[in-house]
């Protein structure tokens, strides 16, 4: 019998789940298919000028089944987790997920103006508000 964790993302998404999940999530699998150049388990679709994929989470290990969907002509992508037993939202894995991008933002902005500039910033923006 092979370990739960030894798969990517500590989940092991067949076609068959994804399947349930594209069914659960969009009312089609039409277009469902493996991702050639990915790990096991990684599936993808498009509806229209929807992309759509479904993978285990191998980012932030919360061992979830993430499905992400963004549109061809705009910017930003829609993330949802969910339980790989139940296929229900896990508004947990969701949180820490929005957590760690707020965290990397910040980061990011730091790094980008400088520790100095930043830290003015907070000052200015905490005493005028």
């Amino acid at each position: 019998m092979t370990k739960k964790n030894s798969y990517p993302g500590g989940v092991k998404l067949t076609a068959t789940k994804a399947r349930a999940v594209a069914m659960q999530e969009f009312g089609t699998a039409k277009g469902l298919e493996k991702e050639e150049v990915a790990m096991p388990g990684y599936f993808k679709m498009r509806l229209g000028s929807l992309f759509v994929r479904i993978h285990p989470d191998t980012y932030d290990g919360t061992g979830c089944i993430v499905v992400s969907a963004e549109l061809a002509c705009a910017t930003g992508t829609s993330v949802k987790y969910l339980n790989p037993e139940t296929l229900q939202d896990d508004f947990d894995a969701l949180e820490r997920n929005c957590k760690r991008a707020q965290r990397d933002d910040l980061k990011d902005w730091v790094l980008t103006n400088g520790a100095d500039y930043c830290c003015e910033e907070v000052k200015r923006i905490w005493e005028r508000g």
